[in-house]
């Protein structure tokens, strides 16, 4: 492992907790006060990759994108379980800031990221999960919903209005699904602002320029960078999925408490479209709000699934502040606006 993370022999390092997630625990090794690079430890799976499959299968998505700019390189994994109980890898310390939903030049650049990972084809025999968009994201949610509908301390009219949105999801697939073509490249799935790391840069040889004179001229603006961490769920699927979650408020309330204006949002696809010339904005933009419901359905499909394991007994990970946003999700008033275009006119009884 040294080697393959560039560690002298006999070097010293240190673990410095980085970040916590549903499946996977973070820590930065520390050499001094430098950061030499992430450790990344897995403690469970959402697509169902057990004992170090899981962490095998986001190595791949390193792997596969380290070299394209949208992600950070791979550096070591350990799928073998003989060390540690849990998988293990080491990639890229990026340094920089999570995505500030409030910047016009941040949200552009992203788009750009994404615009870029959806243009990178899987290659054949690769071991990302291919999905059928609508069948497949109706298929999700109704797992994630199963344990939650099935829980008699779940309050039965939630229950029941999530009856009525899988009813609606179906009708839709049926309807619209012959409008996704065959996809051929990864999205990321989870885009949320705390999953990029932008890094802001003045370009090559400016920089002395801005600090001697003190101000910024136009041929020191600063440039920003975004990549995508935590790629623990990339799947081969439509573009729509990763655009739906970027605009969905379950994603920009999640941690940020943002909730995208019209204008916002024809801004970030105006970028994304910019730089994706080989599609059709307008189709482009039928899909999307076609898509938009069912990415929202696993979202909170996802919560209501999550929330049945927080309040029992067995969870690895503690994190009450999921658990707060989960439980101001799971209310009707937010619901019902969240899926009007799909409940119409329904009323809460």
């Amino acid at each position: 492992m040294r080697d393959a993370i560039g560690l002298a022999p006999g070097a010293s390092a240190a673990l410095a907790f980085l970040a916590q997630g549903e499946y996977n625990i973070n820590y930065r090794l520390m050499q001094g006060d430098q950061t030499h690079c992430v450790l990344r430890v897995n403690v469970g799976s959402q697509i169902g990759q057990a004992g170090g499959a899981q962490i095998a299968y986001e190595a791949a998505a390193l792997r596969l994108l380290g070299s394209h700019g949208v992600a950070p390189r791979l550096l070591y994994v350990d799928d073998t379980l003989a060390a540690l109980p849990y998988g293990l890898l080491a990639m890229e310390y990026l340094p920089g800031d999570p995505l500030d939903y409030a910047s016009p030049a941040q949200i552009a650049v992203a788009a750009g990221t994404l615009a870029r990972l959806h243009s990178i084809a899987a290659p054949p025999g690769a071991p990302f999960i291919r999905r059928r968009a609508l069948h497949d994201d109706l298929a999700e949610g109704r797992e994630w919903l199963a344990p939650y509908l099935a829980c008699e301390r779940a309050p039965a009219h939630l229950r029941a209005l999530f009856a009525t949105l899988l009813e609606r999801a179906a009708e839709s697939a049926a309807r619209d699904a012959g409008r996704f073509p065959a996809p051929f490249a990864l999205v990321h799935t989870d885009v949320q602002a705390h999953n990029w790391i932008v890094s802001v840069q003045l370009p090559a040889g400016r920089q002395q320029q801005a600090t001697d004179s003190g101000q910024m001229t136009h041929g020191t603006l600063p440039t920003a960078h975004c990549k995508l961490v935590d790629w623990e769920r990339p799947l081969v699927d439509d573009p729509t999925y990763d655009l739906a979650h970027f605009l969905i408020p379950t994603t920009t309330q999640w941690k940020c408490g943002v909730i995208f204006t019209e204008a916002e949002r024809d801004h970030f696809l105006a970028a994304y479209a910019a730089a994706r010339p080989d599609l059709d904005p307008a189709e482009l933009g039928e899909r999307l709000r076609v898509r938009l419901p069912f990415i929202l359905l696993r979202a909170i499909g996802w919560c209501a699934g999550a929330w049945v394991e927080y309040t029992g007994p067995g969870r690895a990970i503690d994190n009450r502040d999921t658990l707060a946003k989960i439980e101001e999700y799971l209310q009707e008033p937010y619901l019902r606006a969240l899926f009007r275009d799909w409940l119409g006119d329904e009323r809460s009884r």
